[in-house]
């Protein structure tokens, strides 16, 4: 008999056996019925605010919630179903002082925490550091200045947590189904085509490990709440910036595509940046939305290298920006679940349902996709699978997909964007759409074969309009 098939008796036994214990009547039924969860009800009674609230560990996260009236009202909404990833005090950065500071004689510079109303340049735009300066404001007095903040930081963290929040109620079983999810967070300046931001989720079998946004961890799943679920994370999720922001972000990986984009001014095919302007009127400029097909540094050394110095001399150019243009995909956000054309939506879906393709194996869906790129006349050619896979392991289903562009792999895939998507490729995509097979030279070449022949095509190429 398996042990799980005695854990009924055994609680059943222990059932009877507790009017024998003289010590009993010391401590309350409630609290032995919480503290051994045993005849616990299933469905917690109290809503997201009110369990997060009674919980100590979420004080210092409770505290910053309660500036935001909107962000209170969904969490305690008993109608809602909703999913919020949640920072434990742990989770959270305390304030160091200053080197030769001490608490006789440090004192908080009142003024610089008070700005004029509106005025929201010193405030943080994550949440650890937004919590610390709402926990700062219990040092400032009260007047109309420390009010104007409070309003500053409210509106802040009323966007920073609707990123933290999806609209629908989803455990970790089913949170691993899908790749990438809406938000509660839309902006209004154009970003994603005024669609919400997104987040993805990884989860690994070995380490078993449950991610958001790949370097953020899951550290306690599945709090049932009356409204829905909260899933606790060990830092705080931050939303996505541009795309050309992402992969700046992380030179060791993309300092030859960044560099090459801003060398031929594609900068503003890729990036979505604010400009400040009079009377406190901001505009953006860039890139509302876009799908972009990174290639890392790795992609870009493996090219020939006498190609290599042809694309990074002036002679070059031209080629540079037309084989980065092919790379972009402008008007469109593209995860591996997800599609948003600006442009044609309703067309773009029935393209998409006839492009389905006979995937190996037994996949959750599958489809190929034709994408127009930037670079004019010239396509991509996509095909997404989406596996459950078959390993006996205890816990959750695991899920993962195979995406393919050219008939290259792509991963990591679905990076959320200020703007759109993230995906990062190995190789730099040939624009005759041509792909040699690599398997007979083994898994890692130093030199892309498909580049071989560059001089007889490339530099002609490029001059052509």
């Amino acid at each position: 008999m398996r042990i799980h098939n005695l854990v009924p008796i055994l609680c059943v036994g222990g059932a009877y056996a507790l009017p024998t214990l003289s010590w009993l009547p010391q401590f309350p039924v409630e609290g032995l019925v919480r503290c051994w969860g045993i005849f616990a009800p299933l469905s917690e009674d109290r809503t997201i605010y009110q369990v997060l609230k009674d919980d100590e560990r979420y004080s210092r996260l409770v505290k910053a919630i309660n500036l935001s009236d909107g962000i209170t009202d969904l969490l305690d909404d008993p109608a809602a179903s909703i999913t919020f990833f949640a920072v434990p005090n742990t989770g959270i950065p305390h304030r160091q002082p200053s080197h030769g500071d001490d608490d006789d004689n440090h004192q908080l510079d009142f003024a610089s925490l008070a700005p004029k109303r509106g005025d929201e340049r010193d405030i943080a735009y994550d949440l650890g550091h937004l919590v610390l300066q709402v926990e700062e404001l219990d040092n400032i007095p009260e007047s109309r200045d420390k009010d104007h903040r409070k309003e500053a930081l409210g509106r802040i963290i009323r966007a920073i947590l609707a990123y933290h929040i999806l609209p629908e109620k989803l455990d970790s079983t089913a949170l691993v189904q899908n790749s990438t999810y809406a938000t509660n967070l839309t902006l209004n300046d154009g970003s994603m085509d005024y669609q919400p931001l997104r987040l993805s989720v990884q989860s690994t079998i070995v380490p078993p490990r449950l991610r958001i946004n790949t370097v953020v961890d899951v550290i306690k799943r599945d709090t049932e709440a009356s409204n829905g679920i909260i899933h606790s994370i060990n830092i705080p999720l931050l939303p996505p910036p541009s795309l050309f922001s992402e992969m700046f972000a992380f030179p060791e990986v993309f300092s030859y595509v960044t560099s090459a984009i801003q060398r031929v001014g594609l900068t503003g095919t890729v990036d979505y940046w604010r400009i400040p302007g009079k009377d406190c009127h901001i505009s953006f400029a860039g890139a509302e939305i876009a799908t972009f097909f990174a290639p890392t540094s790795g992609a870009f050394q493996r090219l020939p290298k006498k190609l290599r110095f042809f694309l990074f001399s002036p002679f070059g150019a031209k080629a540079l920006r037309k084989l980065l243009e092919y790379h972009v995909v402008p008007q469109l956000v593209l995860h591996t679940d997800y599609v948003h054309n600006a442009t044609s939506y309703t067309a773009f879906i029935d393209d998409r349902e006839a492009g389905v393709f006979a995937a190996p194996g037994n996949p959750l869906y599958a489809y190929n996709l034709t994408l127009p790129t930037l670079l004019e006349n010239h396509s991509l050619n996509v095909q997404v699978a989406r596996y459950k896979a078959k390993i006996p392991l205890p816990g959750p289903a695991r899920y993962f997909t195979r995406f393919v562009v050219n008939g290259h792999n792509v991963g990591p895939y679905d990076i959320p964007a200020r703007n759109g998507a993230l995906h990062v490729i190995t190789n730099l995509l040939d624009p005759r759409g041509y792909h040699k097979d690599h398997k007979h030279r083994g898994h890692e070449q130093s030199v892309d074969v498909d580049w071989e022949d560059w001089e007889e095509w490339l530099p002609q190429w490029a001059m052509q309009d």
